[in-house]
């Protein structure tokens, strides 16, 4: 077990500010980069909440009190499915109940105390700034750490909190219920943690289902009564033709979620083979010319051709999502680009649209739940991502600004 020792300084005095770990087993490393990036800026700084942590000796002090202070009531706690924590006035757990040790896979539990909530579940974001969990720019759109705030400036709190941990596609969908405590004059925050995830996938998937699959179920049946009342008129093959592309984009939407669901519970079989690139894009575009006629796509192929081996039909659907979200996101008169090439050992695929993410947007991209098409949406960029690093070995970032638009760039070994 290894420690790593967090320092700032005060009053022009260095000085130890506490030894922590971190818990989840995919965030340790975040120890590390935070104590490196201490030791160059020199004290802690914080971007949204304080930075300042309490030290060692006041962790134990706390710890104590509230020990004694819940005694009897602490097998109440132990015995609910809901995690249990308490922060301090540093927002530092000083109290939790059994069920947290085995949901965070914590073999030592002593080893919880003195960390933030963030850092014990491994957010991605929790060791980007020196300050750690709540410091960060994304920090503000969190919910967990507005909660504790409201809760330490004596309001209770109830806020959604969406969250990935540092492997990139392992996602939290939490409801975190926060309660203000004093105990001996000091400020405690009281959170009680759901694990609504499997919640809000039933809702994204109901909404789906029952409207964007009945949208298309509803246009499929249109074309058929429409063939069936004339089916020797002039429109016959037009028909035909349109009905087939609802039949298809049936099938896709259905086989999307379950691409989805097989992908989240480690159950997607993947099928390597040598494609070509510049083909996939090309067939991928057919359907959405045909989806967004009055949409305009200017695709940019590679000029030599480009064979990666890779799952054909799994990088069909990110270019998919990646194509679809840039129509959405796009007017009728406006251009969506699609670019494909190989840089160095790698494919590259860049789709643009000319519209700029708000700031409040790009702090959210990637998590689950999270959507600007409404409510109950939000697989499609963090199907994106997870198809990506989990199966296809790839990357996937993107990049927005207010003259230039928003591209999502996808790069993958060839």
């Amino acid at each position: 077990m290894s420690h790593i020792i967090l320092f700032g300084f005060e009053d022009g005095m260095m000085r130890i500010w506490g030894q922590i770990e971190m818990t989840h087993k995919s965030a340790r490393y975040g120890l590390r980069r935070i104590a490196e990036m201490w030791a160059m800026s020199g004290e802690p700084v914080g971007l949204y909440a304080p930075a300042r942590r309490s030290d060692k000796l006041t962790i134990i002090r706390q710890k104590k009190i509230l020990a004694g202070y819940y005694k009897g009531i602490k097998q109440l706690y132990d015995a609910v499915s809901e995690m249990i924590l308490i922060v301090n006035q540093d927002r530092q757990i000083v109290f939790f109940n059994s069920v947290v040790p085995s949901l965070l896979g914590v073999d030592d539990p002593e080893r919880i105390y003195g960390l933030r909530p963030g850092e014990a579940f491994g957010c991605i974001h929790a060791c980007e700034n020196p300050g750690g969990c709540g410091t960060t720019r994304f920090c503000p759109q969190c919910g967990a750490v507005n909660a504790i705030l409201e809760a330490l400036s004596n309001t209770a709190g109830l806020r959604e909190c969406r969250l990935l941990t540092t492997s990139g596609v392992e996602a939290f969908d939490l409801l975190v219920r926060t309660t203000p405590l004093e105990i001996e004059g000091q400020c405690f925050c009281i959170m009680a943690i759901s694990d609504i995830s499997h919640q809000k996938r039933r809702r994204v998937l109901e909404r789906i289902f029952f409207h964007d699959i009945m949208n298309t179920a509803a246009s499929v049946k249109m074309f058929a009564n429409m063939l069936n009342a004339d089916p020797d008129g002039d429109n016959t093959p037009d028909l035909r033709r349109n009905l087939l592309a609802g039949i298809e984009q049936l099938m896709d939407e259905l086989s999307s979620q379950k691409q989805l669901l097989a992908a989240e519970n480690n159950e997607l079989s993947v099928e390597m083979r040598s494609v070509d690139a510049n083909r996939i894009v090309a067939n991928v575009l057919e359907g959405f010319s045909r989806r967004f006629p009055k949409h305009k796509i200017a695709i940019h192929p590679s000029d030599k051709e480009v064979i990666m081996h890779t799952d054909h039909g799994l990088l069909s659907r990110v270019l998919g999502n990646m194509i679809q979200n840039a129509l959405e996101a796009s007017k009728p008169d406006e251009v969506v680009t699609v670019t494909c090439e190989a840089n160095n050992s790698h494919a590259e695929f860049r789709v643009h649209n000319e519209s700029h993410m708000p700031k409040e947007i790009q702090l959210q991209i990637f998590q689950r739940s999270f959507s600007t098409k409404g409510a109950s949406r939000g697989l499609g960029t963090y199907g994106m991502k997870l198809l990506t690093e989990r199966y296809l070995g790839g990357s996937i970032t993107f990049s927005t600004s207010p003259g230039g638009g928003t591209t999502f760039v996808a790069r993958y070994p060839l």
